[in-house]
């Protein structure tokens, strides 16, 4: 059973969340569902690794860094995309998610963290 759940951080519009529930077999969640929009990342790294099954979506590279010091969980898709509107996003985004969560996900290797550009 897929336990697997996506969290987008304060940085990627929940918009994005709910595009993801709906592209993807996978719950997400943005950081203002889960209430965790006004903590520090360092909280929301540690709320993910007690829930285990957690990809975090973000632009932000602090993810990356807290990953590399303590490891994962949580798993990271970093987004290294610039300002851009909300559909702009997605458009980067949809035909690059699917591919990335099978990267993060496989049995085969263990990779915790992938780019989007």
């Amino acid at each position: 059973m897929n336990n697997w759940e996506i969290w987008t951080d304060t940085n990627i519009s929940p918009i994005i969340a709910k595009w993801l529930s709906e592209y993807t077999i996978y719950k997400t969640k943005s950081s203002f569902s889960l209430n965790l929009h006004s903590v520090d990342d360092l909280t929301i790294f540690r709320m993910a690794q007690i829930r285990k099954d957690v990809i975090i979506i973000s632009k932000d590279s602090d993810f990356k860094e807290l990953i590399d010091w303590f490891g994962a969980p949580p798993k990271l898709i970093l987004i290294k995309v610039g300002n851009c509107s909300n559909k702009l996003l997605w458009e980067k985004l949809k035909p690059k998610i699917n591919s990335a969560l099978e990267v993060l996900l496989s049995k085969k290797e263990e990779v915790n963290v992938v780019s989007i550009t």
